[in-house]
């Protein structure tokens, strides 16, 4: 079953209890099936897959959910 998308400009927060990261859905690349993601601590551009979007350890929480 493929992973379901995050919208677009939804916030996530790292799930790893060691890091500080909240990101921002910026848009999709279907070809390679990624996720570009900008964080927002450190202002950076990079790519995640969508399986990380799912609230478990390893990926991404929904913030406000």
């Amino acid at each position: 079953m493929p992973a379901k998308l995050p919208a677009v400009g939804s916030k996530w927060r790292e799930r790893d209890q060691r890091v500080t990261r909240t990101i921002e859905v910026i848009r999709y690349d279907p070809g390679k099936r990624r996720v570009r993601i900008h964080c927002i601590e450190t202002e950076t551009l990079s790519w995640a897959k969508p399986e990380r979007f799912n609230g478990k350890p390893g990926g991404y929480a929904k913030l406000g959910a």
